[in-house]
């Protein structure tokens, strides 16, 4: 009886939800938009609010590989909601779950498999880990333990080395600031059900012994090197391949426009990083050339306007991603990364005044490696946004028309992939294997050249289903692929 009267809620809950999308999704201002349309938007401005107007925080996706069906999973202050948008013009709300702690300004998301790991950093929380793969019916919660830390800020997940990155820990004996914390914690999730501590980061000491920094906000990482973002203390990059003999490669501090280093994304090479500064308002998205790791130099500084505030920001393809609060989504061109360029945006958040920016509402997360190539959105108002850009911008559509051919064979493959294009235009090649998530799992240095036969050693490739991208000067297709 009990489960029938959990599920009754539950149905509730999702119809209510329902009409409330279809009762205030109507009532959103006309947004501002540059080559990129709105294909669904989902909101229920009656849940519990912060800043009497702030709802929503941060989102992740997942692709179901098995049953091709695409969701979001965000975060509103009190729950965790999961969304099918496998039809993108229509957001299906599936489940809602309980977060560890209700009422939170910020909650964070990283995808393993067919898992979702979950964090929130106020009032005293657990790390949550929930099975997907019964979607679109339900999600299962698998894991609700505070023993590795009740607060956390931000966490990333490393496929590769199956790698869980804890920013920011506070343990259950965290009393007002005072000890029982760390910058960041390195979790092994060989089992994913089951994590399991594997070392703390070592963070430096200054000549009067204080710590050269106190948390990690946000990090990414790549082959074992963290590209660490430490708010105003800059940004450290660790080689993190021996966990026992921890080392600093390098550091960015004391650059122009430095403010509080907030987080960062990668290029395919990993030749260029691009970061955040999240405080004061107002402060520059930077890339920094790192081709000689040691030294990183300054290669550009860009903004949407003047006096706006960007948050997340991500490299994919030749293109940044920005979840920008009030000016909502941006897209740069980055082919050339001394001269970024605005391809397209959308305005979630068009309730502030042209030029006045005050505060942090608006666009929050954004998640822009789906298969189908929609842009996901959270608005901290106005809930979540799918979007798509212009066909000739990001799709291949276009530039198809001067590929004669992509040939990649045997498929599904084993240890080796045959890779060729045939181009009525010569052109060459950089190519890049992103997983399911989005995440770079293989990348190559040289060139490749149209109307040649090339074969990629995949054996280093943990089994999975990819997609291989190959961005040339005339031309950019995509192609998925199976190791097995």
């Amino acid at each position: 009886m009990c489960r029938f009267v959990q599920y009754i809620m539950r149905l509730k809950i999702i119809f209510f939800a329902a009409i409330f999308t279809i009762c205030f999704t109507s009532l959103l201002a006309q947004p501002i938009a540059h080559r990129m349309k709105l294909l669904s938007n989902w909101n229920n401005p009656n849940l519990n609010k912060v800043d009497s107007i702030n709802i929503w925080n941060d989102l992740t996706c997942w692709y179901d590989s098995i049953n091709k069906r695409e969701f979001v999973i965000a975060g509103s202050t009190d729950s965790i909601y999961f969304f099918d948008i496998s039809n993108p013009n229509q957001i299906k709300l599936c489940d809602v779950k309980y977060g560890a702690v209700k009422f939170v300004i910020n909650r964070d998301y990283e995808i393993y498999q067919h898992y979702v790991y979950c964090v929130s950093d106020q009032n005293r929380g657990a790390l949550q880990i929930f099975d997907l793969q019964y979607l679109p019916d339900s999600v299962h919660k698998i894991y609700d333990d505070s023993t590795l830390a009740i607060n956390t800020h931000s966490i990333f997940i490393e496929s590769k080395s199956k790698r869980l990155y804890m920013c920011s820990n506070k343990y259950p004996n965290w009393k007002n600031g005072n000890g029982n914390e760390s910058a960041m914690d390195i979790i092994s999730l060989d089992t994913p059900e089951k994590p399991k501590f594997l070392a703390k980061l070592e963070v430096p000491k200054q000549a009067n012994g204080d710590a050269v920094f106190r948390w990690v906000h946000e990090l990414t990482a790549r082959n074992d090197t963290a590209y660490i973002s430490c708010g105003y203390s800059g940004m450290y990059i660790y080689d993190l391949r021996d966990l026992t003999k921890q080392k600093i490669i390098s550091s960015i501090i004391n650059y122009t426009a430095a403010g509080y280093n907030h987080s960062s994304s990668l290029d395919a090479s990993g030749k260029h990083i691009m970061f955040t500064d999240e405080v004061p308002a107002g402060l520059p998205i930077k890339i920094f050339d790192i081709n000689i790791i040691q030294a990183p130099r300054i290669e550009s500084m860009f903004s949407s306007h003047t006096g706006a505030i960007p948050h997340n920001a991500y490299w994919m393809g030749n293109f940044a991603y920005v979840s920008y609060y009030h000016d909502g989504v941006y897209i740069y061109n980055l082919n050339d990364t001394k001269k970024p360029y605005v391809e397209a945006y959308y305005d979630t958040y068009p309730d502030n005044p042209s030029g006045v920016y005050k505060g942090y509402s608006g666009c929050w997360g954004i998640y822009p490696f789906l298969p189908s190539g929609n842009i996901v959105a959270s608005d901290r108002t106005y809930g979540i946004f799918v979007l798509r850009a212009d066909s000739g911008l990001m799709n291949t559509s276009e530039n198809e028309k001067s590929i004669l051919r992509l040939n990649i064979f045997p498929n599904p493959t084993t240890d080796e992939l045959n890779i060729a294009f045939e181009t009525s235009v010569k052109d060459n090649f950089n190519l890049v294997i992103y997983d399911l998530q989005g995440k770079i799992s293989m990348q190559f240095d040289k060139k490749f050249d149209s109307n040649y036969l090339y074969k990629l050693d995949l054996s280093d490739l943990p089994n999975g289903i990819y997609t291989l991208q190959a961005t040339g000067q005339k031309h950019l297709h995509r192609a998925k692929f199976i190791k097995n």
